[in-house]
């Protein structure tokens, strides 16, 4: 215990060193705060004047915009600076992507100016920091079944082709670039043909978009094979060609910079959320300068803050409406569902006049919808179990490779609920796939990494202080 001390002692001033003057935590609560200033600053001047049209307002009293930008910095004094396990990543990104957006949007959007947004943003910002304990939860050790290189190499193969013969029967042969102004054109057609066949289809398409794909760049990326690179964008490109989705098309520079990202775990956390507001500021200079819309309509507008006006919408609407219940899901049989249309055609009627838009939102948009606040609660421990679970699956696995091949299907989790990116979008694929894959310790090292785990649960159970 005394080593372990003076080891942490040598991080801890490692760190110090490495990251300049500042300590990490105060280098990460300043960059964070930069964070929520570009926001706003970003969503004042250059989304508002430009999409206005979606519902984009500026305007709140300023008691309740300190608020929101006091709750959307308060992450900041736990969020993770050094990478210890691969679902911070998903964590980062939830941050960064849905709860700070959530925190600002409907404060300024909302005709609702009541104190509700700013409960709703501090009651998301509690169970937030709550999952984020899982992280001093011990791992569960798990006896794995490992798969030679070969043998996974196999899987993914036969996969692949089961899935691209569907798209295929389906969709026909498409390999090429189609234009963002087309996007909502041949995203039309692509659910028009989807609606007509099984929905095997549906999950096919997913799985090799979200996952498989994902993990053959993954590989690719880690093992400097870039035919593996190259045979995965290949494959997301063909998808993108009957969807038009811009997340698969961006999804090979996704990962690049995650590899970047993780390249040093020991400052992860600051990497990540500095090169971040880095980007978002950047995309919003060249809007507001002239030079580019696409960029800002990617980085600003559709990551960011319309999963915050989504959020916003579902909860204004389902605060005054019946909620669902899960009646259009798994509960169907039991549940009567109270509309015609499912959650997201349902606030895209109510809000955007048309139902074929599809509004789908994030994980705590879509549990609000179902079940209100507890459903926020509810649905968020079962994301915390669901972290852990993948962690402990890949414990023993390569943990750059375990946050690529987590990323895009955990990245679902700001557009759908937390069931959908399970099932459909492929979360509980991706953990089998890693359950399955070759570990990187030896034979003789898997019973004392089991063993080490066990001793984390005893140290978790009483730990002495060192005075």
């Amino acid at each position: 215990m005394i080593a372990d001390s003076i080891s942490d002692k040598d991080t801890l001033e490692g760190n110090l060193r490495a990251d300049g003057f500042l300590p990490p935590r105060i280098s990460m609560l300043l960059i964070c705060a930069a964070y929520v200033a570009a926001f706003v600053l970003v969503y004042k001047w250059v989304i508002v004047p430009v999409w206005g049209y979606e519902g984009f307002r500026y305007n709140t009293t300023p008691a309740h915009a300190v608020t929101a930008w006091v709750l959307a910095v308060l992450p900041s004094l736990w969020m993770p600076i050094k990478l210890t396990r691969p679902s911070q990543v998903v964590y980062w990104l939830l941050y960064i992507l849905v709860l700070v957006p959530v925190c600002l949007v409907p404060i300024y959007s909302l005709d609702d100016q009541s104190r509700g947004p700013l409960i709703l943003a501090a009651c998301l910002v509690g169970v937030f920091g709550l999952a984020g304990l899982v992280y001093c939860v011990p791992l569960l050790p798990l006896r794995r079944l490992y798969l030679e290189s070969y043998e996974l190499s196999v899987v993914l193969a036969l996969l692949s082709i089961g899935c691209f013969s569907l798209m295929l029967a389906s969709f026909g042969f498409h390999f090429h670039f189609i234009s963002f102004e087309d996007t909502y054109i041949v995203r039309a057609q692509f659910k028009d043909t989807l609606n007509q066949v099984s929905s095997l289809v549906a999950y096919a398409i997913n799985w090799q978009a979200w996952v498989i794909n994902p993990f053959v760049m993954a590989i690719g990326l880690r093992s400097r094979r870039p035919s593996w690179v190259l045979a995965g964008a290949a494959g997301q490109f063909a998808i993108y060609s009957i969807g038009a989705f811009r997340s698969i098309f961006f999804s090979a520079a996704f990962l690049f910079y995650l590899l970047w990202v993780t390249r040093s775990t020991r400052t992860f956390g600051i990497r990540l959320a500095g090169t971040w507001v880095a980007i978002f500021t950047g995309a919003g200079a060249l809007q507001f300068f002239g030079y580019g819309l696409i960029p800002e309509q990617l980085v600003g507008e559709r990551m960011t803050a319309l999963p915050g006006l989504l959020t916003g919408y579902y909860y204004e609407f389902f605060s005054s409406h019946p909620l669902v219940h899960l009646g259009h899901s798994i509960f169907r049989s039991f549940v009567t569902y109270p509309y015609a249309l499912e959650p997201p055609s349902l606030i895209g009627y109510s809000y955007f006049h048309n139902a074929s838009e599809n509004a789908n939102a994030n994980v705590w948009a879509d549990a609000y919808a179902n079940f209100g606040y507890p459903g926020i609660i509810g649905f968020t421990l079962l994301l915390a179990i669901v972290l852990w679970l993948y962690d402990s699956v890949a414990a023993n696995c390569d943990i750059r490779l375990a946050v690529l091949v987590f990323a895009m299907p955990a990245f679902a989790l700001t557009n759908v609920g937390l069931l959908t990116s399970v099932l459909t979008n492929g979360m509980g694929l991706a953990m089998l796939l890693v359950y399955l894959a070759p570990s990187t310790t030896d034979e003789g090292s898997r019973d004392s990494a089991l063993e080490d785990v066990s001793v984390r649960r005893r140290n978790f159970r009483w730990k002495p202080s060192m005075s």
